[in-house]
């Protein structure tokens, strides 16, 4: 019976019915239905599916600021690896002055650093500038968005939406 009731309220798209299946699911008789997180998001899926023209373009930007905020994350990534490839040369230029500084290799040895240096850094902030654009964007997209249901969505339950 816990269980008909379960996958009739997944079914059910509406906020109503979505509020009820969270609070079973946090309720001491949970355990009884086996499935009760797969009826979960299927009630998620059913309760955000698009039903007009307003509530499909608000679905399909949950999707673009999904997408956006994935492509931050790689650019960061790309910066952290660039501030840990700037860390270590630091370091070994450090190493090679003390060593210039001793006499045990020419001071040519490190010539070009500082180039590489400020190459680096300017690679550096045009990816800070390009996640400052990416995030001002998602963000326009956010206010945008006028379906109430759509609002407070993380955009990270669209990673699963195909188009």
């Amino acid at each position: 019976e816990l269980e008909e009731i379960c996958m009739t309220l997944a079914h059910i798209p509406d906020k109503r019915a979505q509020d009820l299946l969270k609070k079973f699911k946090n309720s001491e008789r949970a355990g009884e239905v086996e499935w009760l997180d797969i009826a979960a998001d299927e009630g998620q899926f059913h309760y955000l599916s698009p039903t007009n023209e307003q509530e499909e373009r608000d679905y399909l930007a949950l999707k673009v600021i999904q997408e956006i905020e994935d492509e931050i994350v790689e650019i960061q990534i790309k910066h952290d690896d660039l501030r840990l490839e700037l860390d270590k040369k630091e370091i070994e230029q450090e190493a090679i002055k003390e060593l210039v500084k001793n006499g045990e290799v020419d001071k040519d040895e490190g010539l070009g650093f500082h180039d590489y240096k400020i190459m680096l850094e300017s690679q550096m902030e045009n990816l800070e500038k390009e996640i400052s654009v990416k995030e001002k964007i998602s963000e326009q997209i956010k206010k945008s968005i006028k379906t109430e249901k759509y609002k407070d969505v993380d955009p990270m339950y669209m990673r699963n939406i195909h188009f």
